[in-house]
């Protein structure tokens, strides 16, 4: 996501389904370590990693609380000047053709505004039913919509954080929609369900989606693959 470039992988079994295809595509130096070795090498990795994720949501934490924070304290659409943006230069049905893996449309700062900012819009979700909250931001021509899922007693009545958002861009007159970012505070991916499926697919099939996930690494997809097959409004006959 942020143009990093793997340099080594640690593999146990030299038959390993697609080691060769990796060891190719990225240049990587391989080192073959036993049973042994091999789970030393993932625990050290784990550890490390851990304590940079201590000190990253330290650091946000001091951000939050510091005078100096922009922190989001109501749903309001945000300015895109808020995350460095402009308008976006790219139409969305043009994103498959100019971004790839080595090209992000985002600097890291930008994903790291986009990080803290997810982090602070969970914070507004309803969800005394799951304990689940679940803040999405939807990049619009008229700036950030945020989304935060809201839950009433009957649950066949509560709305997903991606949906609050484009209901809101919607009503606000929003157009054009670049793509739009996920983050549930509790789950170990952060996808959208099949319901947000369908309405993105609707409104902004050619968009991107950026997942945060619980260890706060991202993943990107195109809404179009989000929900292969799929049927739209428009292809109703209407008379």
């Amino acid at each position: 996501m942020h143009g990093q470039q793997p340099a080594i992988v640690f593999y146990q079994d030299p038959t390993l389904s697609g080691l060769e295809y990796w060891v190719i595509s990225f240049s990587l130096k391989t080192e073959q370590l036993s049973e042994n070795a091999f789970h030393k090498m993932v625990v050290k990795l784990q550890k490390t990693y851990q304590q940079k994720l201590e000190a990253s949501n330290h650091k946000h934490s001091y951000a939050v609380k510091s005078s100096q924070t922009k922190g989001i304290t109501s749903l309001e659409p945000i300015p895109l000047e808020f995350f460095g943006l402009t308008k976006c230069s790219v139409e969305p049905q043009n994103f498959e053709n100019t971004t790839n893996t080595s090209n992000s449309v985002f600097k890291k700062d930008q994903m790291e505004q986009f990080k803290q900012t997810l982090i602070d819009v969970c914070q507004h979700a309803i969800c005394t039913e799951s304990n689940f909250p679940v803040g999405a931001l939807l990049w619009t021509n008229l700036g950030i919509f945020p989304g935060v899922n809201v839950e009433f007693d009957d649950w066949s009545l509560g709305l997903c954080a991606e949906r609050t958002a484009l209901i809101s861009a919607l009503s606000h007159g929003a157009q054009t929609f670049y793509g739009i970012f996920v983050h549930a505070i509790h789950g170990d991916l952060s996808t959208p369900c099949g319901a947000c499926r369908q309405m993105l697919s609707e409104h902004m099939l050619f968009s991107k989606l950026y997942s945060l996930h619980k260890d706060y690494t991202w993943s990107e997809y195109f809404v179009h693959d989000l929900l292969p097959n799929a049927f739209y409004t428009d292809s109703l006959a209407k008379f």
